[in-house]
């Protein structure tokens, strides 16, 4: 099974807002621009509830004082959004039987890709359209020098 955590911040993100702020100037209207980091593992099936369970014990991805943790619900970007992943990065397969992060393994987990994720909004509750995305991503969230941008 594929399984999404997603974890962004519960306190003001200066990166989104520096980032929305440059987005405006370059000409493209938004009206949020909010960020997170993905993580889209493969997983055992028996091994999917616990994976949500050390994603919240993994103290350098995920503080409850400053984070939100969620499962999504699909395993690619929806509408309005944009996963950005370094082309060298790519995926973590098991090697031994094992993926780690942040120094802990991932029980049950046989591949795991780190995103970036980004959703534009033009209004409140309102994804931006699929060519305001395109133009974010090309003009600023994504330099295809080393980055690659994932769709919906």
């Amino acid at each position: 099974m594929i399984r999404c955590i997603e974890v962004s911040l519960a306190i003001p993100d200066n990166e989104a807002r520096t980032a929305l702020d440059t987005l405006r100037r370059l000409g493209i209207t938004l009206s949020a621009l909010d960020r997170s980091d993905l993580y889209r593992c493969e997983v055992d099936d028996e091994d999917a509830e616990r994976l949500v369970a050390t994603f919240s014990g993994l103290e350098t991805v995920y503080n409850p004082n400053k984070h939100m943790l969620r499962v999504r619900e699909s395993a690619r970007p929806g509408a309005g959004e944009v996963w950005i992943d370094e082309i060298t990065a790519g995926r973590a397969d098991a090697a031994g039987g094992f993926v780690r992060v942040a120094g802990r393994t991932l029980g049950g987990v046989r591949s795991l890709e780190r995103f970036t994720a980004w959703r534009l909004s033009v209004a409140p509750g309102r994804p931006a359209a699929d060519d305001v995305v395109t133009a974010a991503t090309e003009t600023l969230l994504c330099n295809g020098a080393f980055q690659k941008a994932l769709r919906a």
